[in-house]
């Protein structure tokens, strides 16, 4: 059955496509959303963090396998379709929405890995969601993708700790391999005849938008490992930080105290007790060199 892949030049879409490399279920064409494809929030267009080397990565791992790929706009993706007639189509971190016309243009249709457990989390950046309240692992849904975001049936679900404080990109990564798994046991199923979609109330569950400069704000009643999670988790979607009597604290990046730990932090660092142990934060520099140097309790 011929397989198109669609994803973006992501860590999501790149763990995805060498998860299915290395299984017996490659696609036989891939599709890129291009760099020139529209500006954040344009189009519909969902937030994906770049590394190097998953800009180049997706496109290597295509070609080292002899996939035809191709990287452009949402129109030349439905052109793609058009030509070449995929029987399924299985999408990991495509920043764009796919109309009605060419969902239904596909035989078995289009499969989306979603990172979070539907109908929780649903719309944008649901992995800063979970981070935000406090969830201790990430879902992952496979689902079927209709006219409604986020609101096909649901295929298989699974999910994953955080018990390592991994960053925002390594979570991106996670996300792409587990979603794959879940790929990989439908076709299983599908081959033996054996069907467990379930279909989603759109009444239920919940629905984000973009995190508001405010929504990175920490808080010390939260547990230690939570404020740890959150910091390392949502760098580079924006900045963390601990209010303060002198105003806001620009958060770099956070780690456990030792246990007992009660000295004064080092200079560039702030201390938060939590009821279940502290935290080290590391302050940003801010301008001039200064940044603030006192303990905080929680």
């Amino acid at each position: 059955m011929k397989l198109l892949f669609v994803g973006s030049r992501s860590a999501q879409s790149a763990a995805s496509l060498a998860a299915l490399l290395a299984s017996n279920a490659s696609p036989d064409m891939l599709f890129i959303d291009g760099p020139d494809s529209g500006g954040y929030g344009a189009d519909g267009r969902l937030p994906t963090l770049i590394t190097a080397e998953d800009y180049a990565g997706v496109l290597e791992l295509a070609a080292a396998h002899g996939i035809a790929a191709t990287s452009g706009s949402s129109q030349q993706l439905q052109q793609i379709v058009q030509i070449h007639r995929p029987e399924r189509v299985l999408v990991s971190c495509y920043p764009h929405r796919i109309s009605p016309a060419l969902l239904e243009s596909v035989p078995f249709g289009w499969l989306n890995i979603h990172p979070s457990l539907l109908p929780d989390y649903r719309g944008v950046n649901p992995i800063f969601w979970q981070l935000r309240d406090g969830q201790a692992g990430i879902g992952v849904t496979l689902h079927r993708m209709n006219r409604l975001l986020d609101l096909g049936p649901i295929i298989d679900q699974g999910s994953f700790e955080l018990t390592d404080f991994p960053d925002y990109i390594e979570i991106c990564r996670r996300v792409g391999r587990c979603g794959v798994g879940l790929f990989l046991a439908y076709l299983e199923n599908y081959s033996k005849g054996w069907s467990n979609e379930s279909k989603q109330d759109a009444e239920s569950g919940s629905r984000q938008g973009h995190p508001r400069p405010e929504d990175f704000a920490i808080d010390p009643d939260w547990s230690a490992r939570r404020v740890v999670r959150f910091v390392k988790g949502v760098r580079g979607l924006g900045v963390p930080f601990l209010e303060t009597h002198a105003g806001r604290d620009p958060i770099q990046d956070a780690s456990l105290a030792a246990s007992g730990h009660s000295a004064q932090p080092l200079p560039g660092e702030r201390l938060i007790h939590c009821y279940d142990g502290s935290v080290v934060l590391r302050v940003l520099t801010r301008r001039g060199g200064e940044s603030s140097d006192q303990n905080s309790r929680g």
